[in-house]
């Protein structure tokens, strides 16, 4: 190989050094704003399931409140209003739950497509690498 090869090929691999650097950045940008976004997906749910199960609750609570006209009507709405109470916590849980699912879910595919790009990135890097080693070789 001759010193004008070896320019040439120098210049070449940091020609396209910056590109693949760029690439690397933006995917871990984009990384970032998915990780971001699922946060704020997951508490915008818990805080829409925190009103609901409020509502819920005041819905409950005013409903015992009108059906307090007798001992019997103000068992019954103890009853009920306990009942609609474990049904809305219930349904806060479940909630949640599946706020968590969700965002387990997204982080597991954020965790893969991140593997994806690392591995994308260390064959790039084991091809100059390798190409540079074959290159040194033939000299």
């Amino acid at each position: 190989m001759n010193i004008d090869e070896f320019y040439t090929l120098t210049n070449k691999v940091r020609a396209s050094l910056p590109e693949d650097v760029k690439s690397a950045a933006r995917i871990t940008r984009d990384a970032d704003h998915i990780v971001n976004d699922a946060k704020e997906q997951s508490a915008q749910i818990m805080d829409q399931s925190k009103a609901e199960a409020a509502r819920i609750i005041e819905d409950a609570k005013a409903e015992a409140v009108q059906l307090v006209d007798s001992s019997e009507i103000k068992r019954l709405a103890t009853a009920q209003a306990k009942e609609i109470v474990a049904s809305a916590e219930e349904e806060a849980r479940a909630t949640k739950a599946g706020a968590d699912e969700y965002a387990q879910e997204v982080l597991g595919n954020l965790e893969s497509f991140v593997g994806k790009v690392l591995s994308t990135i260390q064959r790039g890097r084991d091809k100059l690498e390798h190409k540079a080693g074959a290159e040194t070789g033939h000299e």
